[in-house]
């Protein structure tokens, strides 16, 4: 099964899993997507907010685009290391 490129919290609450899951992803190095409304609403992103690997996504247009960009730096990534294993 492949591995999840990066974990996307749209509902979260302060006793709910999705917290415990983004922070265990931003833990390994992950790329967490947080939407605005769970920033808004809530008190635990901002332990999260500025590290390099969380995005705060303003709508479903600007998630889709993040997910692209991840999407092709795991991409970029294999590619090289599939260059450097030839």
């Amino acid at each position: 099964m492949p591995r999840p490129r990066a974990t996307k919290v749209v509902a979260a609450g302060v006793h709910r899993g999705a917290r415990i899951h983004a922070r265990q992803a931003v833990a390994h190095g992950r790329p967490a997507i947080l939407t605005d409304l769970v920033v808004q609403a809530n008190r635990w992103p901002a332990d999260l907010i500025g590290r390099p690997v969380v995005h705060v996504a303003h709508g479903t247009a600007e998630a889709m685009a993040i997910v692209g960009d991840i999407i092709a730096a795991c991409d970029e990534v294999n590619e090289l290391l599939a260059f450097a294993l030839q």
